[in-house]
């Protein structure tokens, strides 16, 4: 034990004594603090406005770091343009404004109003004029007898059904066996977990070109309440109807409209690409790429969420790298595309959009950078808000994710050149391995790492504010992979992909 601690403590000094490589000094010292404070400055202020998909703050984001890679002379990176567009189809399900209204024999129209008390899964405009049919607790038979749906008009019904809660997870399994098409489940705890308990009408986003409305469940959860006011109709509830074995019937003399809007807009946004072009004229052809995403999650309730660390932190790095790249005498022998990416807060769509729409073959791609939330010491509170690990115990940490998998020649050379910078690698967070840009990448099988300097208090909150950020550790993380990018982009032969 005392043995392997010495040797661990005498390959750390060794590696803080290594100087950094002459080839690349020069840019290594260009990374400056004050430049790094008025980039962040900047992407995180109130004008952006959070710098959400979509909107006018975000393409404001977007033009600024284009301006100043283009003045630092970074090349254009898509067909002569910075910009590589795409929009996304926004969905939004209006349930507040939800409605239920049945219309007796006697013309009379109760409307009864749903917000706070229905969930839909399904793709599409809920607006179901058809017969109701109440089919109990929606238990079919796993045999040729009779069940609960013997005789009743499924198929052409919105089909009610009020399960037992032991059968989570199967409330419709019986109703689409036997044919249904559109059904009610009637679950208090589904019903309030599908409207969501911070964001009720939060939005959803795919990529329009992926976008189809065909092929999805069509099922809306309402709570017991709102089941028990419809049953009251027909001199029942869902008591009685449980003690009286559950039966089925037919819902008659009335007439139903469940309306659940799903409002769509298209989205239009965009990645910024930039591309320094390698030195070697064999080689240039092949690349280094290091991304972050570029936007943040915009306002809510009149608040903005102004993104310092998430991630004007990452994006600023990148710019800092360009600076580096572009103020050194000599460039890595491969290319350098840099990429910010849009819509990663809803889904990493813009990486996803970028590797199947590539600037540059992925074949091509020798490897793949990402940072994102790199201006921060974790912080980590148990459930009752108690500090289990301090800020200031973690100045010197960065989280290395993803490194190991693909090339095991990227993890070394991650720890050489940290040897001028001083980091102390922490590989416990593999768990957020699908939740940043380099995923996407990683899919086609390009070798990545993500850094990462982990979790806070202030995470997807108002209070991710520029005061709170750890200048010094944005330089670090910038001069770092900095160094990486020349390092695997300079040397002869490419990293090896041990996946291929």
């Amino acid at each position: 034990m005392f043995t392997s601690a010495v040797l661990c403590c005498l390959t750390l000094s060794t590696l803080a004594q290594q100087e950094v490589d002459p080839a690349y000094r020069q840019g290594y010292e260009k990374i400056d603090k004050k430049e790094i404070y008025s980039w962040i400055e900047f992407l995180s202020s109130d004008e952006l406005a959070g710098r959400d998909t979509g909107t006018a703050g975000y393409n404001v984001a977007s033009k600024y770091v284009a301006s100043e890679m283009e003045a630092m002379g970074v090349q254009p990176g898509n067909k002569g343009s910075f910009f590589q567009p795409f929009s996304m189809v926004r969905r939004q399900r209006l349930l507040n404004e939800a409605y239920l209204s049945i219309k007796g024999a006697d013309g009379k129209e109760e409307k009864i109003e749903l917000k706070g008390k229905v969930g839909v899964v399904s793709r599409r405009d809920v607006r179901w004029k058809e017969r109701w049919v109440f089919a109990g607790k929606g238990t079919g038979s796993d045999s040729d007898s009779r069940d609960v749906f013997h005789g009743l008009p499924v198929k052409d019904s919105v089909v009610l059904i009020a399960p037992d809660k032991s059968e989570t997870g199967r409330w419709a399994w019986g109703a689409r066996a036997a044919g249904a098409r559109r059904i009610v489940v009637v679950s208090d705890e589904q019903a309030r977990r599908r409207i969501g308990s911070r964001l009720p009408q939060r939005a959803r986003y795919r990529i329009e070109a992926e976008w189809s409305p065909a092929g999805d469940d069509e099922i809306v959860y309402i709570t017991s309440d709102i089941a028990d006011r419809i049953l009251k109709r027909w001199d029942t509830s869902l008591e009685k109807m449980r003690k009286s074995g559950g039966g089925g019937r037919i819902l008659d003399g009335a007439e139903f409209e469940l309306v659940v809007e799903l409002k769509e807009t298209i989205d239009k946004t965009r990645n910024v690409v930039g591309f320094i072009p390698g030195s070697d004229p064999e080689l240039r052809d092949e690349a280094v790429v290091i991304g972050g995403h570029l936007d943040h999650v915009g306002e809510h309730d009149g608040k903005i969420f102004n993104g310092a660390d998430d991630n004007a932190s990452g994006s600023t790095a990148l710019l800092a790298v360009c600076r580096a790249l572009m103020a050194n005498p000599r460039r890595p022998r491969r290319s350098t595309v840099i990429v910010f990416f849009g819509a990663e807060e809803r889904g990493l769509h813009g990486s996803r959009y970028y590797v199947d729409n590539p600037t540059l073959p992925i074949e091509k791609m020798v490897c793949m950078f990402n940072m994102d939330m790199v201006g921060r010491n974790e912080e980590r509170r148990d459930r009752s808000g108690k500090v289990t690990e301090k800020a200031a115990d973690n100045v010197d940490c960065l989280h290395v994710i993803g490194s190991k998998r693909h090339s095991l020649e990227l993890d070394p050379w991650i720890h050489k050149v940290n040897g001028p910078i001083g980091f102390k690698f922490e590989y416990d967070e593999e768990g957020v391995w699908n939740r940043s840009d380099q995923y996407n990448f990683a899919a086609k099988g390009v070798p990545v790492t993500f850094f990462f300097a982990g979790f806070h208090a202030d995470y997807h909150k108002p209070t991710d504010t520029i005061e709170k950020i750890n200048f010094d550790k944005v330089v670090r993380v910038s001069r770092l992979v900095y160094s990486l990018v020349f390092e695997v982009g300079d040397r002869p032969r490419r990293l090896r992909n041990n996946r291929l």
